[in-house]
């Protein structure tokens, strides 16, 4: 009996393991951009590890910032999950319909490749600066945190008036 509990626990730790597949994918911000503004992509790999990430030549576009690495484990309830991401900020250089291309990955499973993802860039004729999908936290855009913007305007201080003292003497 105790040979039999042990097996089924050995099997079902075993389908547990087999069912977190690893994934390799690609997500931008914004998808239709304005030119002049840009869209943070960012290549995400998920339950395995990882090596040699060669990420695409990202034609049309120019990097701003990146590639930005982050890695992420979790372990709930006995079961263990991690991520690595490499993320980059790109601005388009003309209007048109561009391709993220294809970024690989080597793993454990063997080579991951992402699929293209489409990215359409419009004119931007009044200059209109674009955020990211407010939904996405991770998009703040720490570009526009740096520029001082407009100086605030500060009323000026009052003093309270002094009481006057006097001096008695004796």
């Amino acid at each position: 009996m105790k040979k039999l509990t042990f097996f089924w626990l050995c099997s079902l730790t075993l389908v547990l393991v087999q069912a977190q597949e690893a994934r390799f994918g690609v997500s931008v911000s914004i998808d239709s951009l304005l030119l002049g503004n840009y869209t943070r992509v960012e290549f995400k790999l998920e339950n395995t590890t990882g090596r040699n990430f060669q990420a695409p030549d990202f034609t049309g576009f120019r990097v701003v910032s990146g590639p930005s690495q982050s890695m992420s484990t979790s372990i709930i309830n006995g079961t263990m999950s991690q991520s690595l991401s490499y993320s980059y900020h790109l601005e388009a250089l003309d209007v048109g319909n561009y391709y993220i291309e294809a970024a690989t990955i080597e793993t454990d499973a063997g080579l991951l490749q992402t699929d293209p993802t489409p990215v359409l860039v419009v004119p931007n004729p009044d200059g209109i600066k674009q955020r990211g999908a407010p939904s996405d936290r991770s998009t703040f855009d720490w570009f526009d945190s740096f520029s001082p913007g407009p100086p605030a305007e500060v009323a000026p201080a009052r003093k309270k008036p002094r009481k006057k003292r006097r001096n008695y003497r004796l």
